[in-house]
């Protein structure tokens, strides 16, 4: 064989196994590799090859005060992350910002990011694959501050439309009224609620139909998940202490409510706090003993979706010496579970991950560039999926 003669199968296939990095080098040299960079079905071949291996960990938080997302592989059944990567952001300002988070990834290599700046009643959402460094900043929500009412909260979700192929942010909008109230978030003060859902390829909000969730307040900021297609958030009904799951399918664009699990025997709990998360492709709530003195978590999964009576308590989790608090959006807590890990981010930024089978909890050092306050976490797989069009 003289020059590289290998069947066009066999190199294709060998290119979709490499990370976006070296493709990306690989096409300011070949013009041919480019146009294949670009084809759906070498995108989809590459992102099949990319999913079947450990996600990387996407970490926002603070760095000398700082704010600042930093991206690293994960390995961890070692010591240590491997080296960080502080990543650019070009997209928000950064002293005007008060507040950054993630929304969420849906799989396939982009995130939603999220800010609102100093003296905003609303967020900024931005679209981005950090692999391709590309993102698309979304036009602002066509809605105004009523000045008639007490408050206004936001819960927003993304996710991705397999039916046309289109990204989509959603944002619900609660305003309320605590006329003859004292307590906050009590559904029986929500005034109106309005749901607006945004489009990548056409680019625009359109308002939808919310008369599923019209007396339910959805908190944002509670460790929401991603799964199949739609996004969940917890709920509350206007029954007192009655909660739900709040789903929206990105495709139908629909509402959906999914039952909790009976807590009655975490009674002994002087006060529980829940977080949504997913396990083994299931819907899965996690419940904290607040004010316990040692961490007790139990991870309850609805092993068949939407049905209640298929609920069960499959693990307990602790007590466990040295954590004492968890932070997350809003600080409310964050929890990410990998396989048979579970990631956690304690009250001084640190991250340690407790395996679920094992029973054995780490720290992890996050080497290169270590955070100050770590907040959020998420996993990560690469792409080359564009949202440019």
């Amino acid at each position: 064989m003289g020059r590289s003669e290998l069947p066009e199968e066999v190199v294709e296939d060998i290119l979709s196994r490499l990370p976006v990095k070296s493709l990306k080098r690989f096409s300011c040299l070949n013009k041919l590799w480019y146009t294949r960079f670009q084809n759906s079905c070498f995108i989809a071949k590459h992102h099949h090859h990319s999913s079947q291996k450990n996600p990387s960990i996407l970490v926002c938080g603070l760095e000398s005060r700082k704010r600042a997302l930093s991206l690293h592989p994960a390995k961890l059944d070692d010591d240590n992350f491997d080296s960080g990567i502080i990543l650019d952001t070009p997209f928000f300002p950064g002293e005007d910002i008060k507040l950054q988070c993630i929304v969420g990834a849906c799989g396939n290599g982009v995130i939603c990011m999220q800010a609102c700046t100093r003296g905003d009643h609303f967020f900024s959402f931005v679209l981005w694959n950090p692999a391709i460094r590309e993102f698309k900043v979304v036009p602002p929500l066509p809605v105004q501050f009523p000045s008639y009412i007490d408050y206004q909260h936001t819960a927003s979700g993304f996710g991705y439309d397999h039916n046309s192929n289109d990204f989509k942010v959603v944002t619900i909008l609660t305003y309320w009224n605590f006329t003859g109230y004292s307590l906050i978030w009590d559904p029986r003060v929500i005034l109106y609620k309005q749901v607006e859902v945004y489009t990548l390829s056409t680019d625009s909000w359109r308002q939808v139909n919310c008369d599923t969730i019209s007396d339910i307040h959805v908190f944002g900021g509670c460790c929401e998940i991603y799964l199949n297609g739609a996004y969940h958030w917890s709920g509350r009904t206007k029954e007192k202490d009655y909660n739900i799951i709040v789903s929206f399918d990105m495709s139908n664009e629909v509402f959906g409510i999914l039952s909790m699990p009976d807590l009655t025997d975490t009674s002994h709990f002087n006060q529980i706090w829940q977080a949504l998360a997913v396990l083994g492709n299931c819907v899965a709530l996690i419940v904290d003993n607040i004010c316990a003195p040692e961490k007790i978590f139990d991870i309850w999964v609805m092993h068949e979706y939407g049905v209640k009576e298929s609920w069960t308590k499959q693990y307990v989790i602790g007590p466990l010496s040295g954590i004492r608090k968890l932070v997350g959006p809003a600080n409310s807590g964050h929890i990410l579970l990998l396989g048979d890990k579970i990631l956690l981010v304690e009250d001084k930024g640190q991250v340690v991950v407790y395996n679920l089978n094992a029973q054995q909890i780490k720290n992890l050092q996050v080497s290169g560039h270590p955070l100050y306050y770590a907040t959020q976490a998420i996993a990560y797989v690469e792409s080359l999926v564009s949202i440019m069009g």
